[in-house]
């Protein structure tokens, strides 16, 4: 629960890139940027035009169904903590102001709302109005019992067509979570804790005298409830389209601003902050049981594991911050909303990834000590309709902001900035909310994630606006492509084709113009993209995908997303000073060896199977495992599946972080808790994917990594049960090969 790009890589950079350093944004004098000189003809003149303002995110095509999803919310909020959990200000109007915003737009305003009693020792109340099924917890209402009740009774009517919403406005906290999940040995006899730090974040419930029960609702409580949800009444593998918002801190140790608004208070509640874990195991409930957890599911488990379902979480801050407190609201909740009515005046759709954006941008302009969260579980696609679930838009669009009297772009060496350019990297910025052109501009200095920017009008940014910032042309060495086929499809592709992507057309005349990629046009005007160096195929594109205007569209939508998928693979800083900290290990099991794994290490595995070996689905079963060799400073670690098929999927169960104040060398942690499926098919000799761990000294917006593959990726199972049938930065890449004997 702490958690509870566009141009991505090129590959052919110069070969020692310099490193970066370990806050670009508030060291503008670090040795560790390079700083990049305009070239002389570079001035507004030579910008290229700007195209007529657009909405922000293009909007797309709507879906057959769009305006059908059904809206299942679960709200809660406690104000009036009964002591010693001390009482809150704006929960209320938290649960108020989402309430509100989701009658307004899934309600029927012709119809009254119809009441439902869910029975029970306390009954709760569900209203259906229009297309929102809404059931809201209220200060005593909001037990650790009820919010359970919610999830199943009213959360688990919610089939794979339909969304859930669970939001939780009051306190966090952190507890010392079993022992089992702190010291948890695998079938290898290796440890690897499922919870480094020890401790459970948990959501404060409200409990007095006579409503008894848990005072906390644990992550690992949390995450069961959503497991079930996603799976009660799943239409064909198709699971709810399922949200998370946490508007609470879990850690006492944030950093108040200096001038804090009027009424601020910290949603945050620990009694006892400065005990250890072996202090609190000296008292009775000071160290959790395994089998209080939530109906006792994980004591009943053969091997522990956290239960993951697809779904995509806000929450208030980092993990380290404090979440603020209002009397009219939580600084996120009041942000987030703040940023889907903006966009329901203006008649746009938001994707998560933008909602994240504008909501970061509007919380920090309120508290600048607090930095709200977003991450993507199980797959789920930040680049979706908000609560519809439908596909919009693309990654692609930088967030701009102004610090210390400068103007940053959310975008640097890790997005594919190159760390030594031979000219400058040219931006366009936009008005966020508008499309309009703001402003044109250059980086001027390149670091890990944010890069400082120069701009060419000055005074035409306001320190308080929006804005977003589209990368005109990255000035590292092209992909070039190979066309040939139907001489009519061929011309038209061309006289179409968009270099801002920097992927240039191959004349085959000069030397260093050898193409990575082809494109075949057929005889009907259709086109066939693949690999010009193997030959393999990625994708085709009928005839039957619409005029020849939307073909050359998809070709080009498709060409982006593989040079994409294809510089992430080749992405790497090898100056990196953190890359001797750490080790990155492929843990393999397959039907005789379980519950034994096999460990693994290298930029190459390979991996002999035969039909003995493999489950009955044909697959093996595989974890990912980070070991500190050096407990230097905190990292941050980010693992991506690479699927054939050019798909990018974030496998964490959520960020992984490894602090430096918490661990000693030789500790371990698995990225994800369930296993991940995979192998060859029973008419493939063998199947190659490719994992990819971004480690990194301070957190990234990961999801501007994500993209859907290009077409069904078959065989793999993201939730594998084989039990049933500085600003530093670097990266390591595992190619793994499933080969039969």
């Amino acid at each position: 629960m702490k958690t509870l790009l566009n141009y991505l890589s090129y590959p052919n950079q110069e070969s020692n890139p310099e490193p970066v350093g370990n806050n670009l944004a508030s060291d503008s004098d670090s040795s560790r940027s390079r700083h990049i000189t305009p070239p002389p003809e570079m001035d507004e003149e030579t910008i290229d035009p700007a195209p007529p303002p657009r909405p922000f995110p293009d909007p797309g095509r709507l879906p057959e169904n769009a305006g059908q999803t059904r809206i299942f919310a679960l709200l809660v909020g406690i104000n009036d903590y009964p002591e010693p959990v001390p009482k809150l200000g704006g929960c209320i109007k938290d649960v108020e102001q989402i309430e509100r915003y989701l009658r307004t737009k899934y309600g029927d305003p012709e119809e009254a709302p119809e009441v439902g009693i869910l029975d029970g020792e306390t009954p709760l109340t569900v209203e259906t109005d229009g297309r929102l099924h809404l059931c809201t917890l209220k200060n005593s209402q909001a037990t650790y019992h009820n919010i359970i009740r919610g999830f199943r009774e009213h959360l688990g009517k919610a089939t794979g067509k339909d969304t859930i919403w669970f939001h939780f406005s009051g306190h966090g906290s952190e507890r010392f979570t079993a022992d089992e999940f702190f010291k948890n040995t695998d079938a290898a006899g290796k440890v690897a804790s499922l919870v480094p730090n020890g401790k459970d974040q948990t959501l404060v419930c409200y409990r007095d005298e006579s409503t008894g029960g848990p005072l906390y609702l644990a992550d690992k409580e949390l995450a069961v409830l959503l497991h079930e949800v996603a799976t009660a009444r799943s239409i064909e593998d198709q699971k709810p389209h399922i949200v998370v918002s946490l508007d609470c801190c879990h850690s006492g140790s944030g950093t108040r601003d200096t001038d804090e608004p009027a009424g601020f208070r910290t949603r945050h509640f620990d009694p006892d902050p400065a005990k250890t874990r072996g202090e609190a195991a000296l008292e009775p409930g000071g160290i959790r049981l395994l089998e209080s957890y939530i109906d006792g599911f994980y004591a009943r488990q053969s091997s522990l594991e956290v239960p993951v379902a697809p779904h995509v979480v806000f929450s208030a801050c980092e993990s380290v911050q404090l979440a603020g407190d209002l009397p009219e609201g939580g600084v996120f909740t009041t942000s987030l909303v703040k940023a889907l009515n903006d966009a329901e005046a203006d008649g746009r759709n938001l994707h998560y990834a933008t909602l994240f954006t504008k909501t970061r941008a509007r919380a920090r302009s309120i508290r600048d000590n607090q930095n709200p969260q977003f991450g993507t579980i199980g797959g789920f696609d930040p680049y979706t309709c908000f609560l519809e679930g439908w596909p919009l838009g693309q990654p692609g669009s930088y967030e701009v902001f102004h610090q210390d009297g400068n103007w940053f772009v959310r975008c640097g060496a890790i997005h594919g900035l190159p760390l030594r350019a031979r000219e400058a990297t040219r931006i366009r910025i936009m008005d966020a909310n508008t499309g309009a052109l703001a402003c044109n501009g250059y980086v001027d200095k390149a670091g890990a994630q944010h890069s400082k920017v120069r701009l060419l009008e000055e005074g035409k940014l306001n320190p308080e606006g929006e804005y977003v910032a589209e990368i005109l042309f990255l000035p590292a060495l092209p992909e070039y492509v190979k066309l040939h086929g139907n001489e009519e499809a061929v011309q038209a592709l061309r006289d179409a084709w968009d270099e801002t992507l920097n992927i240039m057309l191959s004349t085959g005349e000069e030397e260093e113009e050898k193409p990575a990629l082809e494109v075949e046009a057929t005889t009907a005007g259709g086109f066939i993209l693949r690999d010009a160096v193997s030959g393999n195929h990625f994708i085709d594109v009928p005839v039957a995908t619409g005029s020849m205007a939307e073909r050359i569209k998809a070709v080009q939508a498709h060409l982006d997303s593989i040079v994409r998928w294809k510089r992430l693979i080749a992405l790497d800083n090898p100056a990196s000073e953190i890359r001797n900290l750490f080790e990155f290990e492929l843990a393999v099991a397959d039907r005789q060896s379980f519950p034994n794994m096999a460990f693994h290490q290298g930029s190459e595995v390979a991996i002999p199977v035969n039909e003995e070996r493999l489950f009955d689905n044909s697959k093996l079963a595989f974890k990912f495992r980070v070991t500190l060799k050096e407990a230097g400073q905190d990292l941050y670690f980010y693992l991506f599946d690479l699927s054939p098929k050019c798909g990018v999927t974030f496998l964490n169960d959520e960020e992984a972080v490894m602090r430096s104040s918490e661990l000693n060398a030789g500790a371990s942690a698995d990225l994800r808790q369930s296993f991940f499926g995979w192998g060859p098919d029973p008419d493939e000799q063998s199947v190659t994917r490719w994992f990819k761990l971004l480690a990194t000294t301070e957190e990234l917006d990961y999801h501007q990594f994500a993209q859907p593959e290009l077409a069904g990726d078959r065989g793999v199972d993201f939730d594998f049960n084989p039990g049933a049938v500085s600003e530093d930065w670097c990266a390591v890449t595992m190619k793994v090969t499933v080969e039969r004997e």
